[in-house]
């Protein structure tokens, strides 16, 4: 959808062939330009509904790649992009008629199983970090699919399956490495470049591009008990009125989710469920089999299911079933918002807007965010939406050419919520308004001016523009 088929030749013809080739010998990675056989694949990204044309891609191998990329944007004025090689929902990662920094080759994990850390380059994608991590029996809290990039994840707050016990994937790091607009490499932890480090957790596009990360790791599986089930469509209200008051209530070891849609189409369903309408509860015990069989057995019994998948699963194969259900190339429109209470009007809002799905492709969820995640102090990083209680998020998924159906549907569906008191928005799921101000306003909140203050400092001119874009206090 964004972009267009106009080839980005101005750009190249304003920098040259000279200045093209002095990045390309001074990159240890590929340098990749339209003319390359290479360069439609380099320019592809998960959501198939975008269809940018960049100037330039380059491969990075290094922070040293990092560094000549973003000095070489900075003194030619050239558009920059960030693709750190996960899902970029909004596109952002591929600027038309830019310079994109492919960050998918730094790919390397080194974990200490006694430290309990690992120490995660930023195109590791998070099903390649848990393989590794698994080994030993930790885990890092990322997102809730293999294929969602760390980079990306990470800066934005990591919202996945371990975040009632073990918080965010922001709440895990304990440090970053960046390359900030001057081209310097710089780490930032909470006890080194401390405004960075807060501003990075939770905003972190804004400020540079990220090339190492290091996370402190859990006891997690390799086993976890899994929920997965799914009722018929009229058992909505009872499911969704159970399921709020069973989680308030849950351990924290339970991170789960409401789902009102469909049953997916996935080769594990019976092909009679699939596809019917359904409400579906989704999510993962952190702990103890027995007792997590135990704790989610209740919701396995709410009515008479379409469908259970419910049982003692791989932590790595709950990732891989987040993949299932959202594959590369099929188009994508997520918007979230996030309340404090789940309210008998929006439990009515979310059961109503996910029957009316334009495909079954498409559905609205609830995310509990209690437990560990509003354990930690609200000032504490850049995400500011600790105190809410739940994230509603309005997933319009689909195949083919009638986009503006979909993409209407997710926007009334959003704005139903906001009607009802949602507010804010997930820096992962902003929707196809990600650069809108009013957008970035919306995702950070009560954080904006603090993060303009600080884009002030580390980007004055404002470098990095393809994200939820805060531009600098007085720019």
């Amino acid at each position: 959808m964004t972009g267009s088929s106009i080839h980005p030749g101005a750009t190249l013809e304003r920098l040259g062939q000279e200045a093209i080739r002095t990045l390309a010998e001074g990159l240890r990675g590929a340098l990749v330009t339209p003319d390359d056989d290479s360069y439609d694949d380099a320019r592809r990204v998960w959501n198939g509904l975008m269809n940018d044309y960049p100037a330039l891609i380059a491969r990075c191998a290094g922070a040293a790649d990092v560094m000549t990329a973003v000095e070489f944007a900075r003194e030619h004025d050239i558009r920059l992009s960030i693709k750190s090689g996960g899902h970029h929902e909004t596109g952002s990662a591929i600027v038309q008629s830019g310079l994109v920094i492919d960050l998918a080759e730094m790919n390397s994990v080194q974990v200490d199983p006694t430290e309990q850390t690992a120490r995660v380059e930023p195109g590791v994608r998070a099903g390649e970090l848990h393989h590794e991590t698994q080994q030993f029996g930790l885990a890092a809290p990322t997102g809730s699919a293999n294929d969602i990039a760390i980079g990306g994840s990470a800066l934005s707050g990591g919202i996945g399956w371990l975040r009632r016990k073990h918080g965010l994937g922001i709440d895990a790091l304990r440090s970053i490495d960046v390359i900030t607009a001057d081209a310097d490499l710089v780490r930032a932890s909470r006890e080194r470049n401390e405004d960075l480090f807060w501003g990075l957790c939770g905003a972190g596009g804004n400020f540079g591009v990220a090339t190492a990360f290091e996370f402190d790791l859990f006891p997690v599986g390799p086993e976890v008990m899994a929920l997965g089930v799914f009722y018929p469509a009229e058992d909505s209200r009872k499911v969704l009125s159970t399921f709020r008051e069973f989680m308030s209530e849950a351990p924290e070891e339970l991170s789960a989710l409401v789902l009102s849609g469909h049953v997916p189409s996935l080769p594990m369903i019976p092909p009679e469920a699939q596809g019917q309408d359904a409400i579906g509860l989704m999510g993962c015990y952190a702990g103890s089999m027995d007792e997590g069989e135990k704790v989610v057995a209740p919701l396995r019994d709410l009515a008479e299911p379409l469908v259970d998948l419910s049982g003692p699963m791989p932590f790595l194969a709950l990732h891989e079933l987040g993949s299932a259900m959202f594959p590369e190339g099929r188009n994508y429109c997520w918007r979230s918002a996030f309340v404090e209470e789940l309210t008998d009007d929006l439990q009515e809002a979310v059961i109503a807007h996910g029957e009316r799905a334009p495909s079954e492709l498409c559905s609205v969820s609830v995310w509990p965010l209690d437990g560990r995640v509003q354990e930690v102090d609200t000032d504490s990083t850049a995400f500011p939406w600790r105190d809410s209680n739940y994230m509603l998020t309005v997933e319009a998924n689909w195949e083919g050419t009638d986009s503006t159906t979909y993409i209407e549907w997710a926007r009334e569906t959003d704005a139903a919520f906001r009607e009802l008191g949602a507010t804010g928005a997930y820096a992962g799921f902003p929707g196809l308004d990600d650069g809108d101000e009013e957008m970035a306003r919306m995702v950070y909140g009560e954080n904006y001016e603090r993060i303009a203050d600080l884009k002030s400092e580390y980007d004055p001119t404002n470098l990095f523009t393809e994200t939820s874009n805060v531009p600098p206090a007085g720019g």
